[in-house]
């Protein structure tokens, strides 16, 4: 996995304190300071990018919660696609909310078909406000969520490789693909 992410905070080494806790076992294994770069409230946040079609590769953008407290959690996945799912005609998308710990929110996620490939590039976008979170692909709105995180967010921009499954084949050579334009914040007028 490689990531960019604009925040960090995490608790002492040993602690279960930490941030996007996947897994219950998890535990701070190296102390790192807590650091705010790029932490929004609402707005809008928009990536250009193109996406490999390596079937054993996953590349993201979503929003966090920094969680500086627990249930300051969910995430607003802008995109997900992996590679498996990205074709000449068209491609599968990843978007919507997951509350992980975040009590007052329920999860709305989908995966969309797209009439496009993503291996050229595209603007995937979402409008974060009080109300709700809007969806976007190339400028049109594709889903909204009638609920919305009411804490500041750090951005994570990731590609996944997976291990080899049973019936893949030789992997394909490196380097692997997701080419960003441009990842961009703004803040919503009115």
């Amino acid at each position: 996995m490689s990531s960019l992410q604009t925040g960090q905070f995490s608790g002492p080494v040993g602690s279960s304190v930490g941030q996007h806790r996947f897994n219950p076992g998890a535990v701070v294994r190296e102390a790192q300071p807590n650091v705010r770069l790029y932490t929004p409230l609402y707005g809008r946040i928009e990536l250009r990018a193109r996406f490999g079609d390596d079937p054993r590769t996953m590349a993201a953008l979503w929003l966090i919660g920094y969680e500086d407290e627990p249930e300051r959690s969910a995430e607003i996945c802008v995109c997900e696609i992996f590679g498996r799912d990205v074709g000449p005609d068209e491609t599968a998308v990843g978007l919507g909310l997951h509350p992980f710990g975040d009590p007052a929110l329920a999860d709305d996620f989908s995966r969309i078909t797209v009439p496009f490939d993503a291996r050229e590039p595209h603007v995937y976008a979402v409008e974060w406000t009080p109300d709700a979170v809007t969806f976007l692909v190339d400028g049109e709105v594709v889903k909204t969520v009638p609920q919305s995180p009411a804490y500041p967010m750090q951005l994570m921009l990731n590609i996944y490789e997976f291990p080899p499954a049973e019936g893949d084949g030789l992997p394909r050579p490196y380097p692997k693909e997701f080419v960003v334009d441009h990842v961009r914040g703004y803040r919503l007028v009115g």
